[in-house]
């Protein structure tokens, strides 16, 4: 077995006629021996990848740590899952009748809590006071409503939805605020 450090791969000696053929024998290939090629092929140690030493066999080194703007975009990505991740989580929320429930914050969830919300005001204005208003919570409950409790409902939605994105924003600021010092250590702190 042969190892080309400059490709970080193995090549079988037995089917050198046909990499000479296609021209594909690699020029740094080093003889490695069956227990070395066993020991590199697989899965390297955590933190490690298989790369070469200064003459060219196989050898386990360390993954170095990622530049500052892998780190960045890293951190941004995270913090953008979790935002994700607490939108489809919802809100959890006391119905009028004294359930506990939730509220559902995905966007087609928002679309329907703003209809909502337009409907109540323009039923209030109009000066209807019944629950004649039906909300249907993350339990598939139905909960009728009046236009006030819808209001206060999709408000307080709404509230939530921005109080995540301002976390989002404020973290993301953070990150940003980081990068511009350079500083690796504080970048890697931010969490959601």
């Amino acid at each position: 077995m042969h190892y080309s450090a400059a490709n970080n791969a193995f090549y079988d000696e037995r089917r050198r006629k046909a990499y000479d053929a296609a021209g594909n024998w690699p020029d740094d290939a080093v003889k490695v021996s069956d227990a070395d090629y066993q020991a590199y092929k697989g899965t390297p140690p955590a933190g490690m990848r298989r790369g070469a030493d200064a003459d060219g066999h196989p050898a386990w080194i360390e993954i170095p740590p990622p530049g500052i703007n892998a780190l960045v975009a890293r951190q941004r990505s995270a913090i953008a899952t979790a935002l994700a991740d607490a939108l489809a989580a919802g809100m959890p929320y006391t119905m009028p009748d004294g359930t506990e429930d939730t509220v559902q914050m995905l966007a087609e969830d928002r679309q329907n809590l703003l209809g909502l919300a337009i409907e109540a005001r323009d039923l209030k204005a109009a000066g209807e006071t019944g629950a004649v208003q039906e909300f249907r919570g993350l339990s598939n409950t139905r909960y009728p409503m009046t236009p006030d409790e819808t209001i206060a409902l999709t408000d307080a939605a709404l509230a939530h939805y921005k109080a995540l994105l301002q976390r989002s924003w404020d973290r993301k600021d953070e990150i940003d605020q980081a990068f511009e010092k350079g500083d690796i250590s504080t970048i890697k702190k931010i969490s959601w």
